[in-house]
């Protein structure tokens, strides 16, 4: 992966490996978040559930980047001075379209009930 930016904004990056744990059928996450040219967070793990879904790897891999990038964004906030927007890149499309609609469907009803933390 090329990170070729050069503003000072936060960036962050995210992505999942279904079931890539042969042994526990665990998919692993990992995130990064970026200030210039350089990474500043970081994380590789396999996650704690096993997912039932590619969405739903890639789902609870948006969830934990969430949660390091609110605490990233204070802690910006309060070093820069600067309370800006931070852009979180995934891509898988399945996760974007249940971040954008609030409206679960039948097949994704317990992602709903276990992740609504992206919301």
């Amino acid at each position: 992966m090329k990170f070729g930016r050069t503003e000072k904004g936060l960036i962050g990056y995210v992505d999942s490996n279904y079931a890539a744990n042969l042994d526990r059928r665990r998919s692993l996450t990992g995130y990064v978040f970026i200030v210039g040219n350089c990474a500043i967070s970081w994380r590789a793990t396999l996650q704690l559930v096993v997912a039932l879904s590619t969405t739903e790897a890639e789902y609870m891999a948006v969830s934990e980047a969430c949660k390091e990038l609110i605490w990233l964004k204070g802690l910006y906030a309060e070093l820069c001075g600067v309370d800006s927007c931070i852009n979180l890149f995934y891509d898988s499309q399945s996760a974007i379209y249940l971040t954008k609609d609030h409206m679960f469907h039948e097949r994704t009803k317990y992602i709903d009930i276990k992740y609504m933390f992206v919301m």
